[in-house]
């Protein structure tokens, strides 16, 4: 068979018109002489990586507020029976609210196409609607790692009024050093590793004792993907003609987070869903679905309902990050 075809694009139909659907909008789908009028196929709306790296809970207030009390430091010093005692202190650490937002989107279409309905139009109308809120979503979870190391302007402030990755960051207690979770801005390189894992291993709590952290997982842009894998795959030191080993070759485990956009590399230095974790994302009314209707007796409609926020408690005890350059 000798068929030969040349490409030419069409042009976009440029879907346009009133927000009420008609029958005149799938003009061309019902009642067609057709064999199949299908759904058209679309990228993967949901991220599960993504929700995993939060630890998901509900609260019923628009406005969550948390209180936290402070556990003493310090040792048991050397004292004789008829020395003076020393006594402990303690206080309060840092206040904090999870504020939530709500989110609504609704359809409508007229009676008319559902008399005429033929192709599914409005048993999709939810799928359509729970997609939206999906998308949502996903973006709101991305925008937190998208502006989460060091921006001048970030989704949410951790109690210490700093984003998740930031430097200089106090502890509630002033005679407690500042702490930093920010790496230095750097390659992707066996030092820039080591220095990552040393600074995690040196990591210490709000009250100064060392927390002896190491990292669990390392979470990258696609764009290092094959910086990383080369580094962490290859035995003897990467561009030398010695025979030096890679320090770093399978030490660490590292993933491509998917809607990382950012030129950031995040450590994951504890259990994102334990309570250790900090950043937490929280409903307040998960996505639900209801039938709306009009003063026109003849127009219907679909909507979707929710409301959640982000916030993050101490984010040391979980995430660490920095900027990444040579991609």
């Amino acid at each position: 068979m000798d068929i030969t075809k040349t490409p030419s694009a069409v042009s976009s139909l440029g879907i346009t018109g009133s927000d009420t659907l008609t029958p005149e909008t799938f003009a061309n789908l019902i009642n067609a002489y057709v064999d199949e009028v299908m759904e058209g196929t679309y990228g993967t709306i949901e991220d599960e990586q993504l929700m995993g790296l939060f630890l998901m809970k509900d609260q019923k207030q628009d406005i969550y507020k948390i209180k936290t009390k402070m556990r003493p430091g310090g040792v048991v010093p050397l004292s004789r029976d008829g020395d003076d005692l020393t006594f402990m202190t303690a206080g309060e650490g840092f206040p904090y609210e999870f504020r939530t937002y709500q989110y609504r989107l609704a359809i409508k279409h007229e009676r008319k196409l559902e008399e005429v309905d033929d192709i599914g139009t409005i048993t999709s109308q939810y799928d359509w609607l729970m997609d939206a809120s999906k998308r949502t979503l996903k973006y709101a979870m991305a925008d937190v790692f998208n502006r989460g190391v060091d921006p001048t302007t970030a989704p949410f402030l951790c109690p210490d009024g700093l984003a998740l990755i930031d430097s200089g960051r106090p502890n509630p207690d002033p005679k407690v050093p500042t702490w930093s979770n920010l790496e230095a801005s750097s390659a992707i390189t066996e030092e820039a590793l080591f220095t990552a894992h040393s600074n995690a291993w040196s990591m210490t709590d709000a009250k100064g004792d060392p927390l002896r952290q190491k990292i669990q997982k390392i979470y990258i842009p696609q764009s290092a993907e094959r910086l990383m894998w080369q580094l962490l795959k290859t035995d003897k030191k990467i561009g030398s003609a010695n025979n030096d080993a890679n320090w770093a070759a399978g030490r660490f485990d590292f993933d491509v987070m998917d809607e990382l956009t950012s030129d950031s590399i995040f450590y994951m230095v504890g259990d994102a869903k334990s309570n250790d974790n900090g950043l937490q994302f929280r409903f307040q009314n998960r996505p639900n679905l209801a039938d709306i209707t009009f003063e026109n007796p003849d127009i219907m409609g679909k909507r979707i309902r929710f409301s959640f926020g982000i916030g993050c408690l101490d984010p040391r005890y979980v995430w660490r990050g920095g900027p990444l350059t040579g991609l």
